[in-house]
Parts: structure tokens; C-alpha cells; sequence
């Protein structure tokens, strides 16, 4: 066990280091359609992707060098810890893909039915301060203090979804109740779980020993990375859809997503660690290559399994991310105009809310400009743009971010990303 801090510690430096995007919503928000108003389409199909980050400590400049695997110097260390005030959360939530909607022929305008397939990725971090100054510092400058490491986190999981479903419409044209669900098939790509707490380290005044405490757990999919084709677990989810639309009036949305589970049965790697040693340095013999103190592979999967060395392999299930979406908003002028709010809601993340301000100027049913101020667990206050257009009554675009106040200034906090929508219909 001696050897496992300085394992420990470059294994958390790896995936803290990982590249942060974001996240994107199954329908466009800022100007809510109304599939009542034409009840002869046939289908519609849409594109959609997105990518986002953000952190409530963590610089723009700073998530850049690390991406790039670019030299960090001492200045940026020392700026991007004064920019800490206490634990540091980071995330990201991606999202690509397609849906097709298509009407009901018995009853056109009433009942649809829908298919889709999605790519999503969610990473969410928690580290606590001390934990990234040592990461960032090393423990020398901390002689005769205790480091602290009481609650800090590392999830990323990556799945596919193919899904279907239907539509019902009750109602007239001037107000109705939309409900729309789906039932998915999920193929889980990677699942990668790393818990640290009540844990600590004490440096020696004159760096004689380090006093160590560790409480650790960790649990993985598969050694081996996956790529986007490949299946290391499987489940089933269903996603759920509530609207009421007052035509020219107000408009309320209630979602919920991703309410399933993925069992995880590749060649999975699940452990403990909750040890308290005292350790005194390595060995001449260790330097010689005389005994094993110093482990020869260094690799993510290497360090892995040096840290918890007793793993199990049997197979294990979790939650897929839950999300809750709640958004509504009030008509002006006709539809010229649209003030809305939307909040999401994430109960298994540690990045766990966002609240976006908006309002939707309507020219013509043909462009549509919306300013966006968010605001989120991360702390910080956003603000973005996003542009629609409306292209005979056939091709819909929508695209934007929400991040326009921050991605271009290198010492913001990191936020940055954006969306692109694309919609036909027949």
C-alpha cells in the first residue's frame, strides 16, 4: 500500500484533465410549436447536436492548455489556484442525433408516432481544493499540514439509445394538451466511477514521511476503452413529455429523460481501498530496480489497478442520468413575442441545475432572434444568442449558444459551447 499515493495522485491529474462539452434538449425551447396548427404534415425529421462545459473554478485557458497537452507554467498554476474558493465542479453533457415524427393517418393532427436514435455523453467532476492543489503543487509546499480530501467525485458515461414511441394531441386549435412518450434501448459504450472520501494526507515538517488516509471506491465498465460501435452493457429507459399551449397566449412543458438502467457486463472492474499507512520513502533497492515499489506500467488502466488492488469482475447495473426539464412562457403581441423560462434539473449529478431567462422576437414566422441569460451550478452568469429561420414552411434552423459572454475571454470561468438544430417537414 505504500506506493499508492503517488499512483493515486497521477490518476486523479488524468482524469481531471479530460476535455468538458455540454448539453442539449430533445426539442428547441425559445419558441415552442404547436403540431395542432397543421394537421395535414406527414413527417418531420431533425438533426440535432450539441457540446458545452463548465466549471465554477476552472478557466477557459487553463481547460485549453490541459486539452492541448501544453506546457503549464507556474503562473497559470498560481492564478488558476487564487481563482479556487473551494471544491471545484466541472461537467459536461453531449448530445447528438435524430428523431422522425410521423402523422397518423386515421387521425392526422391528433396522434403521431415517433423514432430516434441519440449519442450522450455526461461527465461530472467534484474535487475537493486541497485534492487539485496537490495535483497541481505536488505536497512539498504543504510540509507540516494536513490535506484533506472529504468528498470528491469522477463519473463519465457514454451510451447509445434507439428509441420510439408516440404522440396524442387533445384539444383545439386554441389551446391543447400534448402527451408524448418513448420506450429506448440503451448500448452502453463506457462507464467510469471513481469516489474519494474522508481521506487525507500529512506531510512531515522535514519530508521524513507522509501519513496517509484513503477511502476509495471506483467501478468500471470495461479495462478497455470502448469505442462509439462497441457494447459493454445494455438496458432499457423511457422518456416522458407534457405540454399545454394556449395559442397566443402561454405555454407550459414538462419532460422527463433517461428514466432507466444499463447492466454493465464487459470485462468490468469494481473496488475498494480504505487503508491508514505511514509512508517513508522508496528504497535504494527500488531505484536499482531491485523490488517492486515502483510499478513499470503507468497507464490509466496500470494505475487503476495498483490503486484498488483487489478487483472484482462481476457484472454490475446503475441509473442512467435522470434530467427533468420545466419550462414555460407567456405570449406577447399575438406571437410576436415569447418571455420564457427554462430549468433543468439533474438529481445524480453534482452539477445538478440550470436556469435559463429568455425572450423570442417573432418576425414573420420566418426569423427568430432569442437573447439567453443562464445561470447554474456552476455560479456563473451567462449570456448567449440564438438565431432560428423558418424557410417555407419546410426547413427549420436553430442554432446558438448560450456561453457568447464567456468562451472568448481566456480568464472566465470555463463556459463555452453551443447547439445546431435542423428540421424538415412534409
Amino acid at each position: 500500500m505504500k506506493k499508492q499515493i503517488n499512483i493515486f495522485i497521477v490518476l486523479i491529474f488524468c482524469l481531471a484533465s479530460v476535455t468538458l462539452f455540454g448539453q442539449s434538449n430533445y426539442t428547441y425551447q425559445y419558441f415552442p410549436d404547436d403540431l395542432i396548427k397543421r394537421s395535414d404534415w406527414k413527417f418531420r425529421i431533425t438533426a440535432f447536436g450539441s457540446q458545452e462545459a463548465g466549471s465554477n473554478a476552472f478557466t477557459n485557458e487553463f481547460f485549453s492548455v490541459i486539452n492541448k497537452s501544453e506546457f503549464i507554467d507556474k503562473d497559470l498554476i498560481n492564478s488558476q489556484i487564487d481563482n479556487m474558493s473551494g471544491s471545484v465542479l466541472s461537467g459536461q453533457i453531449t448530445s447528438i442525433g435524430f428523431n422522425a415524427m410521423i402523422n397518423s393517418k386515421n387521425k392526422p393532427g391528433e396522434k403521431f408516432f415517433h423514432i430516434g436514435y441519440e449519442y450522450q455523453n455526461y461527465l461530472d467532476t467534484y474535487l475537493d481544493q486541497d485534492l487539485v492543489k496537490l495535483i497541481m503543487l505536488g505536497n512539498k509546499p504543504f510540509a507540516g499540514q494536513t490535506l484533506n480530501f472529504s468528498d470528491s467525485k469522477y463519473y463519465n458515461i457514454y451510451f447509445n439509445q434507439i428509441k420510439g414511441g408516440m404522440g396524442h394531441i387533445i384539444g383545439s386549435a386554441d389551446a391543447n394538451h400534448r402527451f408524448t412518450w418513448s420506450l429506448g434501448f440503451n448500448a452502453g459504450q463506457n462507464y467510469d466511477y471513481i469516489e474519494v472520501q474522508n481521506s487525507s494526507l500529512y506531510t512531515h515538517s522535514e519530508g521524513d514521511y507522509l501519513d496517509i488516509t484513503a477511502l476509495a471506491e471506483t467501478k468500471l465498465s470495461d479495462t478497455v476503452w470502448a469505442e462509439v460501435y462497441q457494447i459493454n452493457g445494455m438496458g432499457v429507459s423511457a422518456d416522458l413529455e407534457y405540454s399545454y399551449t394556449k395559442t397566443e397566449n402561454f405555454h407550459f412543458d414538462f419532460m422527463l429523460k433517461n428514466l432507466g438502467v444499463i447492466f454493465w457486463n464487459g470485462n468490468t472492474f469494481t473496488g475498494n481501498v480504505d487503508t491508514s499507512f505511514v509512508f517513508e520513502g522508496i528504497s535504494n533497492d527500488t531505484i536499482t530496480g531491485q523490488n517492486d515499489e515502483l510499478p513499470d506500467d503507468y497507464s490509466y488502466n496500470g494505475l487503476r489497478r495498483l490503486i484498488f488492488d483487489s478487483p472484482e469482475s462481476s457484472s454490475f447495473s446503475d441509473m442512467l442520468p435522470l434530467s427533468l426539464r420545466l419550462s414555460a412562457g407567456k405570449y406577447l403581441r399575438g406571437e410576436k413575442f415569447y418571455l420564457g423560462i427554462n430549468a433543468m434539473f439533474y438529481p445524480t449529478l453534482k452539477a445538478n441545475y440550470n436556469l435559463e431567462f429568455f425572450g423570442t422576437w417573432n418576425y414573420k414566422s420566418v426569423l427568430y432572434v432569442t437573447p439567453i441569460v443562464r445561470y447554474g451550478s456552476y455560479n456563473n452568469v451567462n449570456v448567449g444568442l440564438s438565431l432560428g429561420f423558418n424557410i417555407a414552411d419546410k426547413f427549420y434552423i436553430h442554432a446558438g449558444s448560450a456561453y457568447l459572454s464567456s468562451m472568448f475571454n481566456k480568464n472566465s470561468n470555463l463556459g463555452s459551447g453551443g447547439f445546431i438544430r435542423l428540421t424538415f417537414v412534409n
